[in-house]
């Protein structure tokens, strides 16, 4: 029996093996040129840049083989807001890496739009080969005051307890990505200086905050002790260096981008290799993401004591 599951086994091997010496095994589906249209617009800036480009096959796997630029230049791209019609101008700059592609960076722009929150932003871009790219965004009902929860913590002072809580408004399946930052001077300038805050720290390594759907962040005062000790070069005195507060800059992402961010990041780690990447778009027409951010601050301000207990000034 076993000799015949055996010669089973060598002749399927064989008929395989045959079939694989006479057939070209081609791994890539029909091409069929696709169109994208990307696009974050931002609410603490007024310039907004909007990108077009198309898929392309290169000649081998090796997609950096492809020099051809795919921008797609020469398309009407418009934007829709509060019934105005704002124009998205063509233009170029020059690549920082030129690695892939050596030609200008081709993208539109318009620098007259600054969004507020909860409002509904349109796009379409006709190319110049009659194709029409449409999509449309409402930013976050981020409303100001009352977005930070006033259970959050606002002073950090000897009475502080052993971290500190911000929290916000959960506007349900919004992604939130919070930078913090220590506000200070030196000694005879002017100038505002920033040092990043993070989380926390394994050892020396700091480990920042990350873009996710929670509404609450933690810092441990130990954490934020350290990162004040950090601010002084060696071989100064933190006497020369003013404290003054803590600030965090959050980035409320629209359903948009927070369901793409999602897609991205869903099972993706140091140890897998998605084969199955998701291709979220919400561009009607073609490929891509069109979305909003509300930029938001919350303050935490330091007392004097506190940081003079430190040493501070």
């Amino acid at each position: 029996m076993k000799r015949v599951i055996l010669n089973s086994i060598l002749l399927f091997l064989v008929i395989i093996g045959t079939y694989s010496c006479n057939d070209v095994v081609n791994p890539n589906a029909p091409f069929r040129v696709r169109f994208i249209l990307n696009g974050i617009i931002r609410s603490d800036t007024s310039y907004q840049v909007v990108t077009l480009s198309r898929s392309y096959q290169p000649d081998n796997n090796d997609p950096l083989t492809y020099k051809e630029d795919p921008a797609v230049v020469n398309a009407e791209v418009n934007i829709y807001y509060k019934n105005e019609l704002y124009h998205m101008r063509d233009t170029s700059i020059t690549r920082t890496d030129s690695s892939h592609y050596t030609s200008p960076l081709h993208f539109y722009y318009n620098n007259q739009l600054k969004p507020g929150p909860n409002e509904d932003i349109e796009i379409d871009a006709l190319l110049p080969n009659g194709l029409l790219l449409q999509s449309v965004t409402t930013t976050p009902d981020v409303q100001e005051p009352g977005f930070f929860d006033l259970s959050s913590d606002s002073l950090i002072s000897s009475q502080t307890a052993s971290r500190i809580k911000v929290n916000w408004q959960n506007l349900g399946g919004n992604i939130y990505a919070p930078d913090m930052y220590i506000i200070y001077f030196v000694k005879g300038d002017t100038t505002e200086h920033h040092k990043k805050l993070p989380l926390s720290y394994i050892g020396d390594e700091p480990i920042y905050a990350s873009p996710s759907k929670s509404n609450t962040i933690y810092v441990d005062l130990a954490t934020i002790e350290k990162t004040l000790f950090d601010i002084p070069p060696k071989g100064t005195n933190r006497s020369d260096y003013s404290v003054t507060k803590i600030v965090i800059k959050l980035l409320v992402y629209d359903k948009f981008i927070s369901k793409y961010y999602s897609s991205i990041k869903q099972g993706l780690d140091a140890f897998t290799v998605k084969l199955d990447a998701p291709d979220y778009t919400n561009i009607k027409g073609g490929f891509g993401v069109f979305g909003s951010v509300i930029k938001t601050n919350f303050y935490i301000k330091f007392d004097p004591n506190y940081t003079e207990s430190l040493g501070f000034r």
